[in-house]
């Protein structure tokens, strides 16, 4: 049986929990920058086939039908490839595919460590202090991993809390709509932090 009041199984239980934040927070991340990427995308494609749709287009087809004169119709056909042209080169300064691949591989660090640490735990009859130091140069070994800047760590932070809140919430009350729990959350006037796993 554990003892609760070893000091290593005590930096063991620290080190999960932050590796459960830092989990929660590069999957944040990653699903953000993955929406950005597959939003612009889209809207990439779609302005790409109005343009070739435009490209077909006659002057004399288009005042006929619609009553828009020629010139405003380029005017339409350069503000959308100009908008085209714009979002392309976004994408390629900003580069959220790259962004979003590498928070996924922070993500799968951190899964990787809290495993080893739940392993290391089974077994905390046997701990050493070799072994966790081992661990712990494996925790802190992100130098291939993105940071998260400071303007990001607490909206991040509280984020994981507010997760970790609402899975207590759905565990109990599992039929309830999530929005209600939400908000049953946000209302409560005690907002204790709710302790981490």
């Amino acid at each position: 049986m554990s003892n609760p009041n070893n000091p290593l199984v005590e930096q063991l239980k620290t080190m999960s929990r932050r590796a459960n934040q830092m989990a929660t927070m590069h999957s944040r991340l990653r699903d953000h920058y993955d929406w950005w990427n597959s939003t612009t995308n889209i809207f990439l494609l779609i302005f790409s086939a109005c343009l070739l749709a435009i490209a077909f287009i006659s002057d004399d087809f288009l005042q006929r039908t619609t009553g828009i004169s020629p010139d405003i119709f380029k005017w339409i056909n350069g503000i959308t490839a100009t908008a085209n042209f714009s979002v392309s080169l976004v994408l390629l300064a900003w580069q959220p595919a790259e962004k979003a691949a590498a928070h996924a591989q922070a993500v799968n660090h951190y899964a990787k460590m809290r495993y080893e640490i739940k392993r290391l735990e089974a077994k905390s009859t046997q701990l050493t202090e070799d072994k966790v130091s081992t661990l712990e140069e494996a925790y802190f070994n992100t130098r291939d991993l993105p940071g998260i800047s400071e303007r990001q760590f607490l909206p991040l932070k509280q984020w994981h809390l507010f997760k970790i809140a609402i899975s207590k919430e759905i565990d109990a009350n599992p039929y309830v709509p999530l929005w209600f729990l939400r908000l049953k959350i946000l209302l409560k006037s005690n907002r204790r932090p709710p302790s981490q796993p």
